[in-house]
């Protein structure tokens, strides 16, 4: 009994077809083009990682997502979840490498969650990595690059919030909530968006605040914006900084942002300012790149404290935004010039074949030969559909005369062009 085998790709995984291809490819190259003009240099890292560096900093949650395997050795291995802490592995292998170092990257990422709208297993990330500056200067620029990169690709409608991890720790922390739950506190005000108000409520008052606590302090997170009041000197330090950091952006970059004390990130590796891009899509689409600054990644990969900061751009859902604005890059004809020949001879189909090579060794015009030759109104039309703008006609009688027809399909002209005028023909029309 023959194995049935499923021919759907593996669940939360997407095949993309040529027209899929092309605009992932358009929307990278323009993200790829701004990244370059900020000074970063591009780097690939593997797919798959040691496992414990990938779990050093991840998080609780992130790590139980993370695609686990052995390989023939016995050694554990991991897909990566994301480019910075291969990055920050990068770093703490070269010491030597002077800083600052600025890092960009367009490569996939896989994490093993529940596949919806806005989210599979399978997905790309574009983003970029500023290592060696520790001032809001850094933040700010990295920053600048996500808003100019996505404004670069067409998108019009989106925000920038902004938060500070510190300032956020101090509010949980005089709720009520010890500090070593301060991580897993993260991860439930992370679910705001998607969960809502009355959720992160209920979920951070079991961490051993009253509810009560807890709602107060979230009304002061959501509502103060800069006004809001902390009190340690760490609070107070970072509030500055972020005042600092707002004030670069808007003054310097002409960017706007909103302060929103409810993001804070689900990494577990932020250590500062983190951001989101937020689009009017809502829900977990909504959000289209974020990042921050994590300062302690590197060190806790065995290297020494480096400061640092970063942001991804999550491609497919950046597409999507692009379209919902009707943003999408259009993709073109397959090729321009289409040889066709007519008949059974394989004669013709050699002089066919000929000059389409002719025609591609040009450089510049993309050719193909119709093989499929029943029906000569058939093959126009086929051609016509795909958006072909010649169809070069050939025969016997063009074989022995060294000729051919070559039909305009916008103008639906034809010519008769002789065999070595017929490239220079096809490239001033």
């Amino acid at each position: 009994m023959p194995v049935q085998i499923s021919l759907r790709p593996p669940r939360g995984t997407k095949d993309k077809l040529p027209d899929e291809t092309f605009i992932m490819r358009e929307v990278c190259e323009k993200l790829r083009s701004v990244f370059e003009l900020y000074g970063y240099g591009e780097v690939e890292t593997p797919a798959f990682e040691n496992l414990e560096v990938l779990v050093a900093k991840a998080g609780e949650e992130v790590v139980e997502q993370i695609y686990t395997f052995k390989d023939k050795a016995g050694r554990d291995l991991g897909l990566r979840f994301e480019l910075t802490t291969p990055i920050a592995r990068i770093v703490a292998s070269r010491l030597e490498m002077p800083k600052p170092l600025r890092f960009y990257y367009i490569q996939p990422v896989w994490r093993y969650e529940e596949p919806q709208r806005g989210r599979l297993r399978e997905f790309w990330q574009a983003g970029v990595e500023l290592i060696g500056v520790s001032g809001p200067e850094g933040d700010a620029e990295v920053i600048a690059v996500a808003h100019h990169a996505i404004r670069h690709t067409g998108l019009e409608q989106f925000n920038l919030r902004i938060s500070h991890r510190v300032i956020v720790e101090d509010i949980l922390i005089s709720s009520g909530i010890p500090r070593e739950k301060l991580q897993e506190a993260f991860r439930i005000l992370d679910k705001l968006d998607k969960r809502g108000r009355d959720y992160v409520v209920s979920e951070l008052s079991k961490l051993g605040a009253s509810e009560a606590s807890v709602d107060r302090s979230l009304e002061k997170l959501l509502t103060s914006g800069l006004d809001i009041e902390v009190s340690t000197p760490t609070g107070i330090e970072s509030l500055k900084y972020l005042r600092s950091l707002i004030e670069i952006l808007e003054d310097a970059y002409n960017i706007k942002v909103s302060v929103d004390f409810g993001i804070v990130r689900g990494l577990g590796y932020y250590t500062g300012p983190v951001f989101e891009v937020k689009t009017p899509l809502g829900g977990e689409i909504g959000s289209i790149a974020g990042g921050g600054r994590y300062d302690d990644l590197i060190s806790s990969l065995g290297g020494p404290r480096i400061p640092a900061t970063g942001m991804a751009i999550g491609v497919e859902r950046l597409i999507e935004a692009l379209a919902s604005e009707g943003k999408t890059p259009q993709a073109p004809s397959p090729f321009d010039a289409v040889v066709i020949p007519v008949g059974q001879s394989l004669e013709v189909l050699k002089y066919a074949i000929k000059i389409a090579e002719m025609i591609r060794n040009k450089g510049s015009i993309r050719s193909i030969v119709e093989y499929e030759t029943g029906s000569l109104s058939k093959a126009l039309e086929k051609a016509s559909k795909k958006g072909a703008t010649f169809a070069i006609i050939v025969g016997e009688k063009e074989v022995k005369l060294k000729k051919a027809n070559v039909r305009n399909l916008k103008r639906w002209s034809e010519t008769t062009v002789d065999f070595d005028e017929i490239v220079n023909f096809v490239a001033l029309q």
